[in-house]
């Protein structure tokens, strides 16, 4: 995690809190594909306490695992597997899951294999997996099975004309 400080901290003395600049994308190490931008995570730290949120997981998979052990969806299945008692440990909850079988609407480029709903009593729960050690030890899993996903946190909201 103290990378993950490290960019947070260089990331908010530029400014880049909130933002989608090349720039954030393009840091060392870091695919935003996989593992977003530090103005994203910034922002999303920044309503740590908000809650209860459901993540919406759209997940691509890599043909072949990164460790040649099978292939990405067989990877992000051990990952899953040996993930669910920490998302568990930290209070979240799969609530759905199920396979992209068709685009209807948007850039068939960016094609899904998978979608998952995971509900959390608040943003901090995620940021607490985030940084369990025991957690980032099967992570790697993750890596090796996605091609790339987006998270993206649901807010409930009750009328599509209430925008708190």
């Amino acid at each position: 995690m103290r990378q993950f400080t490290w960019i947070m901290l260089v990331a908010g003395c530029l400014g880049l809190v909130g933002c989608d600049s090349e720039f954030a994308n393009k840091l060392p190490g870091m695919n935003p594909w996989l593992d977003g931008n530090p103005g994203q995570f910034l922002s999303f730290s920044g309503n740590a306490e908000k809650g209860p949120v459901v993540m919406l997981n759209l997940l691509k998979f890599n043909e072949t695992s990164l460790d040649g052990n099978g292939t990405g969806a067989e990877a992000y299945a051990r990952y899953g597997e040996l993930a669910g008692p920490f998302v568990e440990k930290h209070g979240g909850k799969l609530i759905w899951m199920g396979a992209a079988t068709e685009t209807l609407v948007g850039d068939i480029a960016y094609d899904w294999d998978m979608v998952l709903l995971v509900q959390w009593p608040a943003r901090q729960n995620l940021l607490d997996l985030a940084d369990d050690e025991d957690y980032k030890a099967i992570s790697h899993h993750r890596t090796n099975g996605l091609e790339r996903t987006m998270l993206i946190a649901l807010d409930e909201q009750m009328s599509i004309l209430n925008s708190n």
